[in-house]
């Protein structure tokens, strides 16, 4: 019962704000998506409204919009992670919900000039030339053992946590190879600690 209390707070919060701002209300996920979208927004026309909570932000997010249009509220837009829907053909069809592109944001990133930026600001040139593979691929050849393990737990209902694993535990520094078992025991064991 709580989740809609908050979600409905998250609406009301909106109409009032229409109050002191004529323009466009972006919902999104969090304080990253907010920091990252309101780089691409013109301010003055467009307001960033952060929407989280239980039983997930995406859904929080989801569900103040649908209130939102419910009610004819015009101006408002809402952009989530696609996450696994397309998969599992949940896209909503308000045309007022955008889903990212890809997984989610930092796939997005991923694919984008800014990884470029990120490794010429933060990496070494002399170690990144010594890697001799694509950093792209070995980064989504990572990320596909663990989206499978994630997309498993959410399918079969096995309710892993995947915060605050340690990947370190399972990635070679050296190579980025991944360990596939010693993923799985990482997972399992965050599962086993926090219960």
């Amino acid at each position: 019962m709580r989740e809609f209390l908050s979600v409905d707070r998250f609406a009301n919060k909106v109409r009032l704000l229409r109050d002191t701002f004529k323009g466009t209300f972006l919902l999104v996920e969090g304080s990253s998506d907010k920091n990252f979208y309101e780089r691409f927004i013109d301010k003055l026309a467009c307001q960033v409204v952060i929407i989280s909570g239980k039983p997930s932000s995406k859904q929080c997010v989801i569900n103040t919009l649908e209130i939102l249009e419910k009610s004819n509220f015009q101006g408002v837009l809402a952009i989530v992670d696609a996450d696994f829907d397309r998969l599992k053909s949940l896209v909503s069809s308000s045309p007022n919900l955008l889903y990212t592109d890809t997984h989610d944001l930092e796939t997005m990133l991923i694919q984008s000039p800014a990884l470029d930026k990120v490794l010429a600001e933060f990496g070494s040139e002399e170690k990144i030339a010594q890697f001799k593979r694509d950093v792209r691929l070995t980064l989504c050849e990572i990320g596909i053992s663990v989206g499978y393990l994630l997309w498993i737990s959410q399918s079969d209902g096995l309710n892993l946590t995947f915060e605050c694993i340690t990947f370190s535990k399972f990635i070679d520094e050296q190579t980025l190879q991944i360990n596939e078992r010693q993923m799985i025991q990482e997972v399992k064991n965050k599962r086993l600690f926090i219960k």
